[in-house]
């Protein structure tokens, strides 16, 4: 009776402990370019590095503008046009704009999910000056 006792105690260890490590593995962001909160001039690419490898086709962005200088009643505009791409290490996402964004602040939404289907969500803002 002890043995069994002993062996569904190292079971349950073995799956607790493997259970804590898969949660650990999740796209979270690591690194931004614009960082949050930062203030920019000549803004031509946004880049999103995440902690783990990333699905392209299930992970996305948006880029809203939030503000223009000089117009207080301005309504966020979704920026489009911009190509998106992942890069080599699999965890680097990319956003070229056709232009340098106006002055104003934005705020990016991301969303990604890992290799191992686990999903993430976030964002953050910046100035464009």
């Amino acid at each position: 009776m002890r043995i069994h006792a002993c062996a569904a105690s190292v079971i349950i260890t073995a799956l607790a402990l493997s259970i804590g490590g898969t949660a650990a593995a999740q796209a979270r962001l690591s690194a931004a370019t614009p960082s949050a909160n930062a203030t920019a001039s000549g803004v031509r690419a946004l880049t999103l590095t995440f902690a783990e490898a990333i699905n392209e086709q299930l992970s996305g962005v948006d880029i809203v503008m939030t503000a223009m200088p000089g117009m207080s009643h301005h309504k966020p505009m979704k920026i489009s046009g911009f190509k998106t791409a992942l890069g080599a290490d699999r965890k680097t996402l990319t956003m070229a704009l056709p232009r340098a964004l106006p002055a104003g602040t934005y705020k990016v939404t991301w969303r990604a999910v890992s290799a191992d289907g686990r999903r993430a969500e976030g964002s953050y803002g910046f100035s464009a000056k």
